[in-house]
């Protein structure tokens, strides 16, 4: 018959285990755009809610410094609107693969223009416009790549840092075991 013998940190483990959520799904990502001729870089956060992007920060850098101050919102999700000032038309959909933004893109806003909208969009795979609007027309008009990464959630973290605690436990109990055994002897 075999049996087995359960210590209780790996009761406390498995309780950490299924107390964590297991459903690790990333909602947050980074991005890095920049432009092809190297005049323009955006950089930051942005949050994901299904396919809808629904918070975006970072800053803009090259040809401006600015900083991200938000999203617009688009009431007419998962259709497309116009931007405030009619210049665009976005619809804040993500999609999980490149391009990650579709035609009409993600629209958002700077501190340093707070008449003006950011527009990026994809033209396909690896190919992507990053548009300003200000006083009806586009002073800036960049194409680049984005490289688009989850960032972990705090569950994984946790995760990550309580394994690494139990290896160490582990260890630490089998040397003292090992000492004690070399002890008696």
């Amino acid at each position: 018959m075999l049996t087995f013998k359960v210590s209780p940190s790996a009761v406390l483990l498995g309780a950490a285990l299924a107390f964590v959520t297991a459903d690790a799904k990333a909602e947050v990502y980074s991005f890095d755009f920049t432009a092809f001729d190297s005049q323009l870089t955006a950089v930051g956060t942005f949050t994901v809610t299904g396919n809808e992007v629904t918070a975006i920060s970072g800053a803009l850098s090259g040809v401006v410094t600015q900083t991200i101050s938000g999203l617009v919102t688009n009431a007419s999700f998962p259709g497309a609107s116009y931007s405030p000032d009619g210049r665009f038309i976005y619809d804040n959909f993500f999609l999980p693969g490149d391009p990650h933004f579709n035609a009409n893109g993600v629209l958002f806003t700077t501190v340093q223009n707070p008449g003006g909208y950011w527009n990026l969009w994809g033209n396909g795979p690896g190919n992507y416009s990053l548009f300003e609007s200000h006083a009806g027309g586009y002073p800036i008009q960049e194409t680049g790549g984005v490289a688009i990464a989850a960032v972990p959630e705090v569950s994984t973290w946790a995760m990550t840092i309580l394994g690494f605690a139990g290896l160490a436990f582990a260890r630490f109990r089998r040397m003292a075991k090992r000492g004690a055994a070399l002890a008696g002897t």
